[in-house]
């Protein structure tokens, strides 16, 4: 009986363990599963936060961007506005220039007239404007006299039709009130022994550009393009390789030498220099103007057309610089 109750006991503990086993086991089980539910929740918690955040740093970004954009926008429409106003001044120049024409042209036709028909056209003239006095007059009777208004002369340069430039070319440039000599054809020389290297040590490329200088003040930065083709020497075809040039540009440094209108023009002025050592009275004057002397265009142009000089307009906006290429179109000179 002693030996029987042992194993009944020895029995139950082994079933009380099991079960503190079994129940233990389920609280680990529990645990793991409401950790797993709480990690769970903190990573979409975290991830919404981050989202959030993203939010809020490409919000201020993309405005930044859009304000960019309406900058660009902005710049390009005023420079649209220069271009156009530097063109309209142009425009109104040639139409002063027809109107001296025009008045010669009156002229003349009125020297052609016989005595007695331009005797009646003047005393014609004379009535209309005696009728007009009169009116005026009539009008003006009772009221105050009118105070002198001061009278402005319009000056008006009597030049020939405009025609294309073909020979001797002088440029200067006429920027902030000022004139400066640019040393075009030095330029123009440096170019054709530059292109000639720099096309060799960039053989391998379409496109490809350099800058030389400074010459007297100015930087010719320029833009050559190589093309590949059938080809032709007069007698034989072959395929080959050409460089040309696209376009240069020129830059004015600090060291360029400004001086005004009576200053260039005067007995050691530079432009005077360059006007006498041509020696021909035949050579026309290029002038690269921007908005702003537009004034000292008009001085310079009565100045050189008294001497027998030809004048052209270049006129350009602020910020563009001098340039050519070969597709560009020839000066027209007045």
């Amino acid at each position: 009986m002693a030996k029987r109750n042992e194993d009944e006991l020895a029995i139950g503990e082994d079933s009380f363990m099991d079960t503190i086993a079994n129940l233990v086991g389920i609280m680990i089980i529990l645990v793991v599963i409401v950790g797993a539910k709480g990690y769970d929740a903190a990573r979409a918690l975290a991830r919404e936060e981050a989202h959030d955040q993203i939010q809020q740093l490409q919000s201020p970004t993309s405005q930044a961007e859009n304000l960019d954009r309406d900058l660009d926008d902005q710049l390009e429409e005023l420079e649209k506005y220069e271009i156009e106003t530097a063109y309209r001044n142009a425009e109104r120049l040639t139409l002063v220039d027809r109107k001296t024409l025009i008045d010669q042209e009156i002229r003349k036709r009125l020297a052609q007239l016989d005595q007695d028909a331009q005797e009646a056209f003047e005393v014609e003239a004379q009535a209309k404007a005696l009728e007009r006095d009169l009116e005026k007059l009539i009008r003006s009777q009772g009221d105050l006299p009118e105070v002198q208004k001061q009278v402005i002369a319009l000056q008006h340069l009597p030049t020939p039709m405009a025609k294309t430039v073909f020979g001797k070319e002088l440029h200067v440039m006429l920027r902030d009130h000022q004139l400066t000599v640019i040393p075009w054809d030095l330029l123009v020389d440096q170019l054709k022994s530059s292109a000639r290297a720099t096309a060799s040590r960039n053989s391998q490329r379409d496109k490809f550009e350099d800058v030389l200088g400074p010459i007297d003040g100015f930087l010719m930065r320029y833009r050559l393009i190589s093309k590949s083709g059938l080809m032709s020497d007069g007698r034989v075809a072959a395929m080959g390789k050409m460089v040309e040039l696209e376009r240069f540009e020129l830059e004015p440094t600090g060291e360029v030498l400004r001086e005004s209108i009576q200053e260039s023009l005067a007995a050691q002025g530079r432009l005077r220099g360059e006007l006498d050592s041509s020696r021909s009275s035949h050579t026309t004057v290029t002038v690269w103007v921007y908005p702003e002397s537009f004034a000292e265009f008009r001085m310079l142009k009565e100045l050189l057309y008294k001497e027998g000089y030809l004048c052209a307009a270049r006129p350009l906006p602020r910020d563009m610089r001098i340039g050519a290429s070969p597709q560009g179109s020839s000066s027209t000179a007045q």
